[in-house]
Order: C-alpha cells, then structure tokens, then sequence
C-alpha cells in the first residue's frame, strides 16, 4: 500500500484526476480532461521540451493523417477531429511524465496494475450494475453506461476490462514478492471482471486472459529449477481440475447464456475469428485498390485496428500507425533484455503489450474503443522513458 500511495503521491494528485476523468468518462464528459492535459503541456513548455522524442513524432503524425481523413466524413462529430489529433501524443508524453515522476521500476509497476484497473472501472460498474437490475441471463450482450444512460455495445464495454484479464499471469509470476493483501484484492477484482467478461460474452477477453497466462508461466518457468517448474505444474493442474468441477461450462448453462448464439455459428465461430477474415482479406485488398479510403457500407467494420485505420486514414494511416506499432514491440523487447530491471515490471510490461496487440488484432479499436487507444499510447510512453533509463544503465532516477 506504501509503494502504492507513495507513488500516487510522487505522481501529483492534479495529473491523476486527469486519468480518472478521463477513462471513468462522468456524464460523456470525459474529453474534458484531455483538453485538460493538452493546457497542462501548454502551460509547462519546458516540460514538454523535455519529453518530445521521434515517436510522439510519427504518432502525432499518424494523429495528423487520419483526423485530416476523418474530417471529410465527421461520423460521430467534428470535435472528434481535434480529439484524433491531440489525444494520443498528449497522453503518450503523460506517460513519459509519469515514468519521470517514479522512482524506480518496482513503483512503476505497481502504477501499471492500478492504471489497469482504474481503465476498466467503467466497464466493472456499467456492467456490474447492469447484472444487479437486469440479471445475468439476458437475450441481449449490450448494457448502458452507469452513468448517462448511453447503450454500448458489448465488444466496446468489454474492451475496457482487457487489463484486468492479465490478473492470473501477474499474481502468478511474482505471489510470493508481493504483499498477501495486493495479491488478494486484484484476485478479487479479477472474480468480478471474468463475471462482467461472461456476461458481455467476449471471446477475446477469455482468450487474451488464457494466452498472458500462458506466456507469464512460460516466462516464469525459465528462470527457475526443474523441481519447483514441477511444483508449480501440479499445483496448477490441481486448480483447473478443482475448476471444472464446480463450474459447468456446458453450452446450455446460465454462464455461458451470452456465448450460446454465436458458438456453433459458422460465419461467426472460431474457424473465421467470429466472421472476421473475410472482412481482413478484403480490407488487405483494399490497401492497394483504395489507398485513400473507403466507406465502412462497403463491408462493416475491418475488426483489426490498422485496417480499420486504413479505411478512413488511407494506407498512409495505416503504414504509419504500423510503424509506431511495430516500434512499441521493440521497445517491449528492449525492456526485458536488461537484467537489472525489475522483473515484475518486465512482466507486466509484456503482458500489457500482449494484451493491447491481442485487442487491436480483432477489433476496431479507433472506432469503436478510443480510449484503449489512447491507453495504449500512455503506455507506450511509460515504456520508451523506461528504455532511455534502462539505456543509461541505471533504474529511473
């Protein structure tokens, strides 16, 4: 709790109303608060000099490209031109600023999990509270927003919890490094956010919960002996057999009620990544046919977010927004090259990476889920700060 605080504290309390505002989203009002931290910059200019790199660069230029596109066919509002624009740079050098602020890389950690959980509360209380009025068993995944009322869609909502699906991996990796307490409340949260998952019927958070999971025990296993890889085997098999024993996972159950329709589908099971490869192929044609674009009436959405960036930002959107991506899984590699950083933050950081690229693959994350987006880009900055401290050989300040 000390680390915890302690961090919060170094952090400033000004900048964390920022992020609360901002992802809780009061009242549709959440933009504000970008804005808010667009002025915080403006205000502090020689804080911003300090923080430009050459990827706030190419992502403000990716801003740049797609908000211009986005304006000759404003779909959900001409302010969202300024928001494609400034949103994603503004909060990827509010990372850096809250990486310079910690003061090593076990407290960065830390700051990750609870920007984690801070990012699904909205969906935990949207969707919580829609099971405690309406019931888990319902014919329909979507549910409103907890405050304003607005309906989302169920991919949206759910979207918002994919930080909370990489709990296991991390209690996993590092139980016995951690306080009893922490590793018990984010279980906890963990309970309530598969509970939320289920009845939103997401497939992709269930799979992004087992492959962190499975690559955090990979990882784990590497760097310890044959007897306690042994060990730590065992006791996992003993817990899933305990698993399946007391919870049905029938089709027909009360708990899978919102994945019924839609698992033995053939256009929308898993032999087409729920009807999405279709719309992948013919987005990857339309990279060379309409490089300037085209129309969502064409085919729906692309659920992938570099072709759905491609289709209102044009191809020049989408090898720019591939490009800055392709930097963040270098820098993810980077980071866990260097031994003397925290090994915790090492694999939070490749959890979330795992987990943001899983999110992006299969869902329109520009459209549909901005504020991942931008989470991502927050992130990404925490990351690059953490390499040009790691570069320097030393842990943060």
């Amino acid at each position: 709790m000390n680390s915890i605080l302690t961090s919060i504290k170094k952090i400033g309390t000004f900048p964390c109303l920022i992020i609360l505002g901002f992802f809780l989203d009061p009242f549709n009002v959440g933009h504000l608060f970008g804005y808010i931290l667009l002025g915080f910059f403006v205000i502090y200019k020689e804080l911003l000099k300090s923080l430009l790199d050459f990827d706030v660069f190419l992502l403000f230029l990716f801003s740049l490209v797609y908000a211009l596109f986005y304006s000759f066919n404003p779909e959900k509002g001409t302010q969202y031109i300024l928001i494609y624009l400034i949103f994603p740079a503004s909060f990827y050098l509010f990372g850096k600023y809250i990486t310079k602020s910690v003061s090593n890389y076990k407290e960065l950690f830390y700051v990750l999990v609870v920007l984690g959980v801070v990012f699904s509360l909205l969906g935990l209380l949207s969707t919580g509270y829609d099971i405690l009025t309406n019931g888990f068993v319902q014919t329909k995944r979507n549910v409103s927003k907890i405050w304003g009322g607005n309906r989302i869609n169920a991919t949206g909502m759910a979207a918002y919890l994919f930080a909370n699906m990489c709990i296991p991996a991390i209690i996993m990796f590092g139980f016995n490094r951690r306080k009893l307490w922490f590793n018990a409340l984010i279980g906890v949260i963990y309970i309530l956010t598969f509970i939320c998952v289920l009845r939103l019927g997401s497939r992709t958070q269930l799979g992004i919960s087992l492959i962190t999971l499975i690559i955090s025990l990979v990882y784990k296993m590497s760097s310890m002996s044959a007897v306690k890889n042994i060990a730590l085997i065992g006791v996992l098999f003993i817990g899933v057999n305990l698993g399946f024993s007391y919870i049905s996972l029938d089709k027909d159950s009360d708990l899978l009620a919102s994945y019924a329709t839609r698992m033995d589908s053939k256009k929308y099971g898993a032999a087409t990544a729920g009807g999405r490869t279709e719309r992948w192929e013919k987005s990857i044609i339309n990279l060379v046919e309409e490089p300037l674009g085209w129309p969502v009436e064409q085919f729906g959405f692309s659920h992938n977010m570099w072709l759905d960036a491609a289709r209102i930002g044009g191809t020049i959107g989408f090898i720019l927004l591939l490009l800055f991506s392709i930097k963040s899984v270098l820098k993810t590699k980077k980071i866990l090259m260097y031994k003397f950083v925290d090994r915790e933050f090492k694999n939070v950081a490749l959890l979330y990476s795992i987990a943001f690229l899983l999110q992006f693959f299969v869902e329109p994350t520009l459209d549909g889920s901005f504020n991942l987006f931008v989470f991502f880009c927050l992130f990404q900055g925490v990351l690059n700060m953490g390499v040009a401290y790691a570069d320097k050989g030393h842990s943060l300040q």
